[in-house]
């Protein structure tokens, strides 16, 4: 059995949107590593068909019969925004082999028991934050949302253990493997476009998402089951990593026109 790498270093979302990738790969007879750093190292708890290794793989490289690149570094950064595609397209594009698994949805084959966490039976779940979205979503319009879907009772998922809440119960993963599971056992779930959205599509029938507005929707994660909830425009609050990349786009000359809205 031969053993191939892929790389994605970062971001939740963008590794777990691989694991099609690395299923695929494993199920056509390959040895799976994954490269990423390691605070994303617990999410591969879940699956059984790929391994998260350190930089180390990267210096034996010849060691491996492919490696497959599939971040969008700075540098492919703006030729990926200006492609128009989606980011699963935009990636899968790069390797003819892994296309089959294009539209594939992530695999989760070994799901921790999160029955210590003592939740309600049933409990509704809220995924109101992310790190890398182009517009932060408005907090009380999403708690709006929320409530109007159901009465709850509602945990709310945050980064932080000791993050205060205007409403519902503060809800940590204490590893990001539990995460699948605490996504999948909640009778209803509302995420913004980050990774809780990702990992829904493989654990849940239906779900309920917040389009992310900015480059004409290119970086939402679309999915079967999905319900999508569209944020008055007026309420979008750009972060800091979009204005960066905004005005330094703007500045190299690039048409900026369509970065904003849709």
């Amino acid at each position: 059995m031969s053993r191939v790498l892929i790389i994605n270093r970062q971001r939740l979302g963008d590794i777990v949107g691989c694991f099609p990738a690395a299923r695929l790969l494993n199920q056509a007879g390959h040895e799976v590593d994954f490269y990423c750093f390691p605070q994303y190292h617990s999410i591969f708890r879940t699956v059984s068909y790929c391994r998260p290794v350190g930089p180390e793989a990267l210096t034996r490289r010849k060691d491996y019969a492919q490696v497959y690149d599939l971040e969008i570094t700075r540098r492919e950064y703006d030729a990926y925004r200006a492609s128009g595609i989606k980011w699963r397209d935009y990636v899968y594009a790069k390797y003819a082999d892994l296309a089959p698994a294009r539209e594939a949805l992530p695999h989760f084959d070994q799901l921790p028991d999160v029955s210590d966490y003592h939740l309600p039976s049933p409990y509704a779940l809220a995924a109101p934050t992310g790190i890398s979205q182009v517009p932060h979503v408005n907090g009380n319009w999403f708690r709006e949302q929320c409530l109007a879907i159901s009465p709850g009772p509602w945990h709310v998922l945050t980064l932080r253990p000791d993050t205060r809440l205007k409403w519902g119960t503060p809800l940590r993963a204490r590893s990001l493997d539990h995460l699948p599971s605490l996504i999948a056992g909640a009778a209803t779930f509302v995420t913004i476009n980050s990774a809780p959205n990702i990992i829904a599509a493989g654990v849940r029938a239906t779900w309920y998402q917040v389009h992310e507005a900015g480059f004409g929707g290119q970086s939402n994660y679309n999915a079967p089951g999905q319900i999508v909830l569209h944020q008055p425009p007026e309420l979008a609050h750009y972060s800091w990593r979009f204005r960066v990349h905004y005005w330094r786009r703007k500045l190299s000359g690039i048409d900026v026109s369509g970065d904003i809205g849709s």
